[in-house]
C-alpha cells in the first residue's frame, strides 16, 4: 500500500514541474516576436527576381543512345577499297608499299585527296587483316600485285635442361663421373654434359660450361685440383669420391708403391753387382803391383818369365777360353766420344755437348709461322751481308719472290711496308748465293716470337742429333727442358708439364754461320747462369691470357 501512495505523489510532482516550465516559456516567445517585427520594419524590401517561364517537355532533347561517329570521307574510301580488293588468307602476304602505291593511284583516278599516311595505312591493314592476307580473286589487281609466301614460325626446342641452372648440371655430372680425388678433365665434363643435355649445345658453346666451373671455384663449391681453364681438373669441394673409384685409387696407389719398391731393389742389386765386378777386376792387379820386391829374387822372376813363355806356346787355347769367361764380367758402358771440327770448340747445330745447346736453333726452325717485317729483313742484310746493296735490291727481290711463291705479304699495302711470311717447306741455310736465299735466312732468323710444341722440338733433336738417343731415353730430354726452364732460357706459354707450348725467353737472331751450324752461339746470348739481356714481353693470346707478362 505505501508504495502505491509514493508513486502517485511523484507523478503529481512531475506534472506540476512541466506546467511551470510551459508558463515560463510563453513570455519569452512573445518578446522574440516583437524584436523580429522591429527589425523587419527597418530593413527595406528587396526587389523580387523575375522567374523564367518553365520549358515545355516537348522541347528538351532526350538522348537514349551513344552518338555515332561521323567517318571522314578519306577513311571511308579506304575501308571500301579494302572490302573490294583485300581479304585475309593463311600462308600469304603482300608488301605494304605496293598496296599503298595502288591505293594512291586509285585515289588519283577518282580525284579524291589522299588523307592517309603510309604509317597509318600499314596500321589499318594490320588491324583489319593481321600479317597474313592476299588479293581477292574478283579484284582487277589479282595478277598485278605479287603475293609472298609467309615464313613458317620457327619452333624453339623446349627442354627441361633449358630451365635448369648450370650450377646444378655441373654438380650432377661431377657426381655421376664419381668425383675422383685427382679431378675430372674439362673435355670429359663437356662430353658428358653434351650427351645428357644436348639442348644446351655445350659442344658448340663450351665457354658457358667454363664460366659455370670458374664461378663455382670462385664461390668455393668446386675445387680446381690442377691446371687452369680448359686444361684444368675439377671436382666437388669437400665431397668424397664414389666407392668403386675409391677402390681403384687405392689399387693404383698400391701398384705405384710396389713399382717403387721394385725399382729400389733393382738399383740395390745393380750397385752390389757393380761393386763385386770392380773388386774382382782390381784384386789381381793389386797383388802384382803391391808385392814387395826382395833382394836376390831376379833369377826366380826370370825363371817364371821363361815358364810363362812356354805356357803361352803350349796353352794358347786355354787363354782364349779364359778370355771368353772374363769378357761378360768386364763389360762397361762405352763413353760417347764426339769428334769436334778443327775450326771451332762446339757446334750447336751438328755436334752440341748438351741437349740444352740445341734449343735456340730448334725453336728457330720449328716455330710457325716464320714471319718478319721489312725493317728486320733489311737490318739483317745490312749487318750480315754488307756487300749487298739492300736499299736498291731488296724491294724488287721481294716483288719477284711474291710472284714465285717463295713468301707472301701478310700485312701492309705496299712492298716497302708490312711483314712477309715464308712459304717454303724445304730450306737450305748453308746456301747464300742469291738474294732470295739471303732473304729466306733473314726471315727465319729474325722472326719473333720463337715458340713451338714439345713434340716438334723432340722430333728435331731425334732427326738432327741422333747421338743423344732421346727415343730410348726420354727422361734426358725432360730433365733438359726442366733445366732450361729453371735457368730462364725458355718459358712455358700453355699446357701442363711437357704437354704444352714453349718459347724462347729472349729474342734470338742468329747470324748466317750460326744458322747453318758453322759457328757457336755467342756469349752475349747464353752465359754461365742462363739467359741475359732484355726481357721479352709475351704476345696476347686469343683468350686474353698472358698479356703483358715478362719473361
Amino acid at each position: 500500500m505505501p508504495s502505491i501512495k509514493l508513486k502517485k505523489k511523484t507523478q503529481e510532482y512531475l506534472a506540476e514541474k512541466e506546467r511551470s516550465k510551459q508558463l515560463s516559456k510563453e513570455p519569452e516567445e512573445e518578446k522574440e516576436t516583437e524584436i523580429e517585427k522591429t527589425k523587419k520594419k527597418d530593413v527595406k524590401p528587396s526587389p523580387k527576381k523575375k522567374e523564367k517561364p518553365p520549358v515545355p517537355e516537348a522541347e528538351v532533347p532526350v538522348i537514349l543512345e551513344k552518338r555515332k561517329r561521323t567517318v571522314p570521307p578519306g577513311e571511308q574510301q579506304l575501308t571500301d577499297w579494302f572490302a573490294e580488293h583485300v581479304e585475309s588468307r593463311e600462308g600469304a602476304s603482300v608488301s605494304y608499299q605496293t598496296l599503298y602505291e595502288y591505293f594512291t593511284d586509285f585515289c588519283a583516278q577518282q580525284n579524291i585527296p589522299v588523307t592517309v599516311d603510309p604509317s597509318q595505312f600499314n596500321r589499318d591493314v594490320k588491324d583489319k587483316f593481321g600479317k597474313e592476307f592476299g588479293i581477292k580473286e574478283s579484284s582487277p589487281y589479282k595478277g598485278l600485285i605479287r603475293e609472298i609466301k609467309a615464313k613458317p614460325k620457327s619452333t624453339k626446342p623446349k627442354a627441361e635442361s633449358l630451365t635448369m641452372k648450370m650450377r646444378d648440371i655441373v654438380e650432377e655430372i661431377l657426381k655421376e663421373t664419381g668425383n675422383p680425388t685427382n679431378g675430372v678433365r674439362f673435355p670429359n665434363i663437356k662430353v658428358a654434359t653434351a650427351n645428357k643435355y644436348p639442348a644446351l649445345q655445350v659442344d658448340l658453346q663450351p665457354h658457358k660450361l667454363l664460366q659455370a666451373l670458374e664461378r663455382g671455384v670462385y664461390y668455393g663449391r668446386i675445387e680446381l685440383v690442377k691446371g687452369t681453364g680448359k686444361c684444368g681438373f675439377y671436382r666437388i669441394f669437400g665431397a668424397e669420391p664414389r666407392e668403386d673409384i675409391k677402390e681403384k685409387e687405392e689399387k693404383e696407389k698400391e701398384k705405384e708403391k710396389q713399382k717403387k719398391e721394385e725399382k729400389l731393389q733393382k738399383k740395390k742389386e745393380r750397385k752390389e753387382s757393380e761393386k763385386e765386378n770392380k773388386e774382382g777386376d782390381e784384386e789381381p792387379a793389386k797383388t802384382e803391383e803391391e808385392t814387395p820386391k826382395k833382394k836376390g829374387t831376379k833369377r826366380k822372376i826370370e825363371e817364371k818369365g821363361d815358364d810363362k813363355k812356354g805356357d803361352e806356346k803350349k796353352g794358347d787355347v786355354k787363354k782364349e777360353d779364359v778370355k771368353k769367361e772374363e769378357e761378360p764380367q768386364k763389360k762397361k758402358k762405352k763413353k760417347r766420344h764426339i769428334k769436334k771440327p778443327k775450326w771451332e770448340k762446339t757446334d750447336p747445330h751438328s755436334n752440341p755437348e748438351k741437349i740444352d745447346d740445341t734449343f735456340p736453333l730448334a725453336f728457330t726452325y720449328c716455330s710457325e709461322p716464320k714471319e718478319a717485317s721489312f725493317g728486320k729483313i733489311r737490318k739483317y742484310l745490312v749487318d750480315n751481308y754488307p756487300s749487298v746493296n739492300a736499299e736498291t735490291r731488296l724491294k724488287p727481290a721481294i716483288e719477284k719472290g711474291i710472284e714465285k711463291g717463295i713468301w707472301e705479304q701478310s700485312s701492309g699495302n705496299s712492298v716497302g711496308q708490312g711483314s712477309y711470311r715464308l712459304l717454303l717447306d724445304d730450306f737450305d741455310p748453308e746456301s747464300s748465293k742469291t738474294i732470295d736465299d739471303m732473304i729466306c735466312q733473314a726471315i727465319v732468323a729474325s722472326h719473333e716470337p720463337k715458340q713451338s710444341t714439345v713434340i716438334r722440338i723432340k722430333q728435331y733433336i731425334m732427326d738432327y742429333h741422333p747421338d743423344f738417343n732421346i727415343e730410348s731415353r726420354p727422361h734426358k730430354f725432360k730433365t733438359a727442358m726442366e733445366r732450361a726452364l729453371k735457368n730462364g732460357v725458355i718459358r712455358q706459354i700453355t699446357g701442363i708439364g711437357m704437354s704444352g707450348t714453349f718459347q724462347l725467353a729472349k729474342p734470338f737472331i742468329p747470324p748466317p754461320r750460326t744458322l747453318a751450324g758453322v759457328e757457336d752461339l755467342t756469349e752475349e746470348w747464353i752465359g754461365d747462369e742462363g739467359v741475359s739481356g732484355e726481357n721479352y714481353v709475351v704476345r696476347k693470346t686469343k683468350s686474353g691470357r698472358y698479356a703483358g707478362i715478362q719473361a
